[in-house]
């Protein structure tokens, strides 16, 4: 591999330029730190320019939703505490109406994105995807 000269490479990024595979490997190697303050000074310049250079006044948000469509999971990752077995008292599967009902609510809101996210339902079939 060649290494590139990190002076060079700052300057490049810096200056909004494409970077190349070999750039791109050489910045996996770099210190998490330095990483992410040339990262952070790339996104302050970028956003500086935004917005008629008014980026740094202007924040924005998307509304969203994520709709958990089921609890049941068969997988039984350690980290997970949200998942049940199909004996468990309070495991659920959302219908379709009652996740229509939540995309009417997004909706109203002014959504604009979902996140469907669950557990690994043994018995929902492939199509109820």
């Amino acid at each position: 591999m060649v290494s590139v000269n990190r002076d060079a490479l700052t300057e490049r990024i810096l200056a909004g330029e494409r970077i190349l595979a070999d750039d791109a490997f050489e910045l996996y190697h770099w210190p998490l730190e330095e990483l992410g303050a040339l990262a952070n000074a790339r996104r302050d310049l970028a956003k500086a320019k935004s917005y008629g250079g008014r980026g740094r006044e202007i924040v924005t948000y998307i509304v969203d939703r994520n709709i958990n469509y089921t609890n049941v999971c068969n997988v039984y990752c350690k980290f997970c505490a949200f998942y049940r077995t199909e004996r468990d008292e309070d495991h659920y599967v959302l219908s379709f109406e009652q996740i229509d009902q939540k995309l009417d609510e997004l909706s109203a809101a002014g959504g604009v994105q979902i996140l469907m996210q669950g557990g690994h339902h043994p018995k929902l079939p492939f199509q109820w995807y």
